[in-house]
């Protein structure tokens, strides 16, 4: 079992409200879905869902899966933004922007001096 994959898939389905919403997000077959949540629950030993016929509702255990679910998966795309060069020095021309006063003292100024010369 990929956990990744299965903390992505409990959290579509925790997000979406039920399964089959979470697999309509996840474009995946609503078996699937149901399938490897079931299987990440069989991981843990534990239900994280408790399912009725029109929602889904978290049992203490999944309430505290999902919460460490959402920082894990938080934390691995910043890495993988910083990996892949995301938070990297900007590349190419920089321009930074003077307030309109000041540019118009600046100008005023440069025409005074050059008038003086």
């Amino acid at each position: 079992m990929d956990r990744l994959d299965a903390m992505r898939v409990i959290l579509a389905v925790v997000d979406a409200g039920s399964l089959s919403a979470g697999s309509r997000v996840l474009s995946s077959p609503l078996a699937s879905v149901s399938r490897k949540v079931a299987e990440l629950e069989r991981h843990l030993g534990t239900n994280l869902l408790v399912r009725t016929s029109r929602k889904i509702q978290l049992t203490d255990a999944g309430r505290d899966y999902v919460e460490s679910a959402r920082r894990i998966i938080a934390d691995l795309e910043e890495t993988e933004r910083r990996a892949s060069g995301e938070y990297q020095t900007p590349r190419g021309d920089q321009f930074r922007a003077k307030p309109l006063r000041a540019a118009i003292a600046d100008a005023l100024i440069t025409a005074a001096r050059r008038s003086n010369i």
